[in-house]
């Protein structure tokens, strides 16, 4: 029930535009030159593991943002929430991985969901009510 209630106080769900606009400049600039920009895998994985990096701060800030405002009763319901997302983040990306086939692309595939998932989650937390 109070999972139910958290999740009717968030706002809409993000786009795909809303997730893309948060990328930082420093992985754009990394993607868009150098080794990362012609496919070597190496490299985007830096770039991609640099990003990961950023965007988890970027979501343990909104997170610790909202839980200051919130009651206890509330803080635990964000809390077990929280928890579920990253269960079902985690599975979604592997799932991701998987569908590739392996190799190098399945840890670009990978690297890139779990990015993406987390500034979908970040954008959540900022709109949380």
């Amino acid at each position: 029930m109070m999972l139910a209630l958290l999740l009717m106080t968030a706002a809409a769900p993000q786009t795909d535009a809303d997730v893309e606009k948060r990328y930082s400049a420093a992985f754009n600039t990394c993607t868009n030159t150098g080794d990362a920009a012609r496919g070597v895998t190496p490299a985007m994985m830096e770039c991609l593991s640099a990003e990961l990096e950023r965007q988890d701060a970027r979501l343990n800030q909104a997170y610790t943002m909202v839980m200051k405002r919130l009651s206890p009763k509330r803080k635990t319901a964000l809390r077990t929430s929280q928890r579920k997302w990253i269960r079902d983040r985690d599975a979604k990306c592997k799932r991701a991985y998987d569908a590739v086939g392996g190799g190098t692309a399945s840890g670009l595939e990978f690297q890139g969901c779990m990015t993406s998932e987390t500034i979908r989650r970040t954008i959540f937390l900022e709109r949380y009510r």
